[in-house]
């Protein structure tokens, strides 16, 4: 007697599912993000026009065509929100068309399981349908003007407010409909900026050896004892110190090599930035005092495309990419199993063998980025593997360590070539090493960078060593106390003009005035400002709104849903700071000099 009122009734939830699908994903992946009349407003209205599609489908072929694009949605979003904590909206797609070089190894790997998924959708789509025909008939019958109607009503609703901010559906479909505009932006390229050349304070121009790493968190960068992943490095550079506070300004590499390279903070202007002096142009214009200068090399293991700002080889005298040593564009697949920091390295040690003057050298290295390059012959952390899964997460750390260590193993050899170069003169040798950012390996729901600014995405390593005698006393004990001292990438930047000799150069002063950070070589000011952090610049488009500052022990961020600023204690492991915090009250006055708005598109009140 049951079965046949259930009977009745399945046609009728059966159209109910479908129509309220895409109004249910919106509800679980926004929640309380997305709240209000306008919430529910574009949630009815998604609704409606999913049950008008729903009444046009008379035709089998119109049913598949509908089960198609609901399936493809469906599928699409959950992917992007599993990795992204969003769904896909037109900036999202922004930000994967301007960065499809590491964008595009992730949709190779997931193409396999996102076909089998879609075909999955599609066909759970079609049987709702199908079952749902017998209610779409009746309502044919009694409702087809009035739904007609409301459809109507639905459009001019989701016409109303900003496309991304209605439900999963309009959002993607909206993205999708900008493609065409996306794919055609790309941001303008300067030429180098012209600098009078410096006179250094040095009698002698050191070498310098700036080794950038990718995607290298601090908590896995261990230099001694078990379980080690850095030990090659460390055993080259005794008496180095380590920078254990290193922030970087951003999760995303563009943003911090931008930051890394001019010491400027990113939520300036597009333009200023682009006209900044980075520190290629400083080294090319630095003269010792009888005239000497710098052979500036750039070699990469990375693409040439990781530059927003500018053309780096007007500011340079070598300049290698992973497209000089291939000859060719890079296949993706080849970062998983071709040891390009290696063969970088080898290239670094050629040039530095022909060079007979100080060498002032960015290595900027790859292998510690996904898909992770794993040495087999030498790999102590296992099992590993390459594929990304949640319950595959150990696995893919232990991958992620073993890369780690084969990069380091390519560092040493930079450390040895370059010792072998200044011992032609006796030249001293100062080397700086850190990380664009950091990696997340489920911590916050995230796999990989650039979803957020939690410490596991901005906490990296970093360290300065140099020979004996190559820094001042004062600097050497200057450097020797900042240990423990916090710090971040746009320290960086006026260090190096000491080691250069250029602290206080007066040609210089313009730049110096609009640097956040301080030289790690001289006493910390008093008067130090909180530092800015973010993934969303004028150059590069970020798929989520997220950005706060830095101060000391204490870190303000928010995302595009959180309602206000969260602010964490950030000595030792990462938490919320205490309710009344007065240095978290104090760094939220600070930001509204800096932020006009919250994530959220809220005034910063």
């Amino acid at each position: 007697m049951l079965g046949r009122p259930l009977r009745r009734a399945a046609p009728l939830v059966a159209a109910l599912v479908f129509a309220l699908q895409f109004a249910a994903l919106d509800v679980v992946t926004r929640g309380g993000q997305a709240s209000g009349a306008h919430a529910s407003a574009v949630r009815v209205a998604s609704a409606l026009l999913w049950g008008a599609a729903l009444l046009a489908g008379r035709t089998r072929a119109w049913r598949l065509a509908i089960a198609a694009l609901a399936g493809t949605l469906l599928v699409t979003q959950a992917l992007v929100y599993r990795y992204y904590h969003a769904p896909l909206d037109v900036q999202v797609l922004a930000t994967a068309v301007h960065a499809f070089r590491d964008v595009r190894p992730l949709l190779v790997r997931a193409l396999p399981s996102l076909v089998a998924s879609v075909g999955v959708a599609i066909a759970v789509e079609l049987a709702v349908l199908s079952l749902a025909a017998r209610a779409a008939d009746l309502v044919r019958r009694r409702a087809r003007a009035a739904l007609a109607l409301a459809a109507a009503g639905a459009l001019l609703v989701l016409a109303s407010g900003r496309a991304r901010d209605a439900t999963p559906d309009v959002a993607a479909v909206h993205a999708l409909g900008a493609m065409p505009l996306l794919a055609g932006a790309s941001p303008k390229v300067t030429g180098p900026a012209t600098l009078p050349p410096l006179v250094s304070t040095r009698s002698e121009l050191p070498d310098v050896l700036f080794v950038l790493s990718e995607s290298v968190r601090a908590s896995d960068y261990v230099t001694t004892g078990e379980g080690a992943t850095a030990p090659s490095s460390n055993a080259l550079t005794p008496g180095r110190v380590d920078l254990a506070e290193m922030r970087a300004v951003s999760s995303y590499t563009a943003v911090s090599l931008s930051a890394l390279l001019t010491g400027r903070s990113q939520e300036g202007a597009r333009d200023e930035i682009l006209r900044a002096p980075n520190l290629f142009d400083v080294a090319s214009a630095t003269r010792d005092g009888r005239g000497g200068r710098y052979r500036v090399l750039y070699v990469a293991a990375q693409s040439e495309t990781v530059f927003e700002a500018k053309d780096v080889r007007a500011s340079v005298d070598g300049f290698v990419t992973v497209e000089t040593l291939l000859g060719r564009d890079v296949d993706d697949a080849e970062y998983e199993t071709v040891p390009f920091d290696a063969q970088i390295t080898a290239r670094l040690e050629g040039m530095l063998a022909e060079s007979e003057g100080p060498v002032f050298a960015v290595l900027h290295l790859v292998g510690t980025h996904a898909p992770y390059f794993v040495d087999e012959k030498e790999a102590p952390f296992a099992p590993w593997s390459h594929v990304v899964t949640w319950s595959g997460m150990p696995e893919l750390h232990n991958a992620y360590k073993n890369a780690i260590l084969a990069q380091d193993r390519a560092v040493g050899r930079a450390l040895r070539a370059l010792e072998v170069h200044a011992a032609k003169r006796k030249r001293d040798r100062v080397v700086l090493f850190t990380s664009d950012h950091g990696e997340a390996f489920g911590e916050h729901g995230a796999i990989h960078h650039g979803q957020n600014l939690y410490d596991e995405q901005i906490h990296v390593p970093a360290w300065l060593w140099a020979s004996p005698g190559a820094l001042a006393p004062e600097e050497a004990a200057a450097l020797g106390s900042s240990k423990a001292r916090f710090a971040t990438h746009l320290d960086l930047f006026p260090t190096v003009l000491d080691v250069l000799g250029l602290g206080d150069n007066t040609a210089l002063r313009p730049v110096r005035d609009k640097l956040v950070g301080e030289s790690l070589l001289r006493t910390p000011s008093s008067n130090a400002r909180a530092v800015p952090v973010t993934n969303c610049t004028g150059m590069f488009p970020c798929p989520l709104d997220t950005w706060g500052l830095l101060d000391h022990d204490r870190k303000l961020a928010a995302q595009r849903w959180d309602g206000g600023w969260g602010c964490f204690a950030i000595e030792g492991p990462e938490r919320f700071a205490p309710e009344g915090d007065a240095r978290c009250a104090s760094l939220r006055e600070a930001s509204r000099a800096i932020y006009s708005t919250l994530p959220n598109g809220r005034p910063n009140r």
